[in-house]
């Protein structure tokens, strides 16, 4: 009897235990899913400004006769319609790209694209931002 008694005891004096371990865990799981989450929208919104900036370099070193501006308007066209629906892309314009090369004597077509991304969490470790930049670099083509 007095064995069962010790086991008795000893189980309710470790009753909360498990609660008190739960309630330890769970902010910490719950910021590693924030973290997971903002990452994969950062990754998105950096590949389709990847995207963006190389079909800029490709239409500007293809086709000499564009202006910068016609580039930049490609890219723009590029990263708008690209179908993503995690990222607000309505602050993304024409200051968000720059197209050099585009000279008739220039070697290189280069498109850079910049983009202020804002964490949905960033304000939980003191990050609500991130500036996504790609450089594209293409050859001029030429018809020899």
């Amino acid at each position: 009897m007095g064995l069962i008694s010790k086991e008795k005891k000893r189980k309710r004096s470790e009753r909360g235990q498990s609660l008190v371990e739960t309630a330890i865990v769970i902010p910490v799981l719950f910021l590693l899913l924030a973290a997971v989450i903002d990452f994969g929208r950062a990754f998105d919104a950096y590949i389709v400004l990847t995207n963006g900036a190389r079909e800029g370099a490709r239409w500007g070193s293809v086709n000499p006769e564009l202006t910068e501006l016609q580039v930049q308007q490609i890219v723009i066209d590029d990263v708008l319609g690209s179908g993503t629906n995690i990222i607000d892309w309505s602050q993304f314009g024409i200051a968000n790209v720059t197209v050099a090369g585009q000279e008739e004597d220039s070697e290189e077509v280069t498109v850079t694209v910049s983009y202020n991304f804002r964490l949905w969490f960033g304000g939980l470790i003191g990050v609500p931002e991130l500036t996504l930049t790609k450089v594209s670099v293409m050859p001029r083509w030429r018809n020899k």
